[in-house]
């Protein structure tokens, strides 16, 4: 509730956009990127993301279903202040979807980069969706955490264990593909 009371215009319209950052779509947009790049790393962000995104969805709608959202739990005690032109749901907090994307999918990119700068950018961007999600009133704190941490775990495990599979072609892309 203390992170609802900060708002501005310009933090409404921000964090409105920045949240898709943590949506399914850029996971693909990404991978089909690395698509050109690399397959392995397009296969280390798929398929975390896949892993991760099946985890959150099960825990979400078949464990924690009826955990509510902010504006269900307070609704009749506390006056929230909503972002205006967000839907803001009333069930299925637990865990946040977006975050478990964002954290996946940011931190398998840290992962993939030697450049620390980017390192710390892909950090502060997963954190940031994650913080969006609390800003819209749409989670709260522990929805958040638990997706981070669903995201970065199923990404170590992925990672690593594509790091251990040995085959050159994964060593491709469509580029070197179409080159050849």
């Amino acid at each position: 509730m203390e992170f609802n009371a900060f708002h501005s215009p310009f933090f409404d319209i921000f964090f409105y956009y920045f949240t898709f950052l943590g949506d399914g779509v850029t996971a693909v947009l990404v991978v089909i990127l690395l698509l050109t790049v690399k397959y392995r790393f397009a296969l280390v962000v798929g398929l975390s993301n896949i892993i991760s995104a099946l985890i959150t969805q099960f825990l979400k709608h078949q464990v924690f279903d009826n955990f509510v959202r902010p504006k269900k739990y307070f609704e009749g005690v506390h006056d929230l202040y909503f972002v205006p032109g967000v839907d803001n749901y009333l069930y299925n907090s637990f865990p946040s979807g977006h975050s478990t994307c964002a954290f996946s999918l940011y931190f398998a990119l840290s992962l993939i980069v030697k450049n620390k700068l980017l390192k710390f950018i892909f950090f502060a961007m997963a954190v940031l969706v994650g913080y969006s999600r609390i800003y819209l009133s749409q989670h709260f704190f522990e929805d958040v955490y638990a997706g981070s941490i669903i995201g970065v775990v199923i990404t170590i495990i992925v990672y690593f264990s594509i790091s251990k599979i040995n085959k050159s072609g994964l060593e491709g892309s469509l580029i070197s593909t179409f080159k050849s």
